[in-house]
């Protein structure tokens, strides 16, 4: 592989990670809105209102068109993940929470492989940094980690999977990280006319 297509390969791969995590984050605002419009927090599903849905449409499918292995994996791995706080409530498919979280996470095994695995630690350590800084905030939450698990364990966990995404896939890890930072970065940025009243 020549110097060139590496570099092409990195830069895809990377934009495919931000991309796909901004998607991520949108999913999430979506099912947030209410919670966020009554505690007055930025939500990029609201501030772009009607465009929600064709603009993510569009997001993912270019994420895909990038990096068709990493976007989907991450993605898959979100999903699955975000069921955990609603594994015993039936989903609009009929069934429950859990099973569309293993039907989810095997079927990306199937077709990812390890692309899955490395994908789950990264959704994980992101999720459990989140619950962590959110401590405070979320002490009545009891789908809180930091709280389930306790702040010290949280942050040791997050760290132990981070390492291990590494192992799998350095530049996923890395650039997840970045691309955590720089959605933080663009929800700061959202006008104040466009945050929930």
């Amino acid at each position: 592989m020549s110097f060139e297509t590496s570099d092409v390969y990195f830069l895809k791969k990377v934009f495919s990670i931000l991309i796909t995590g901004i998607v991520i984050k949108i999913m999430d605002d979506y099912f947030d809105q209410d919670i966020d419009a009554l505690e007055k927090q930025p939500n990029i599903y609201m501030a772009m209102e009607y465009g929600g849905l064709p603009y993510t449409l569009l997001l993912f499918s270019l994420a895909f068109m990038l990096d068709p292995i990493t976007a989907l994996s991450l993605f898959f791995s979100s999903f699955a993940i975000g069921m955990v706080g609603h594994l015993t409530v039936k989903m609009p498919s009929g069934l429950y929470g859990y099973h569309e979280s293993i039907i989810v996470v095997l079927l990306g095994f199937v077709l990812l492989k390890l692309e899955m695995l490395s994908s789950l630690f990264i959704v994980m350590v992101i999720q459990l940094w989140d619950d962590y800084l959110d401590y405070e905030k979320d002490r009545m939450n009891k789908y809180n980690l930091a709280f389930q698990l306790g702040k010290v364990e949280c942050l040791l966990l997050a760290v132990i999977l981070f390492l291990l995404t590494a192992y799998f896939d350095y530049i996923k890890a890395i650039a997840s990280i970045i691309a955590m930072h720089v959605i933080v970065y663009i929800i700061r940025l959202l006008p104040d006319n466009q945050k929930p009243i």
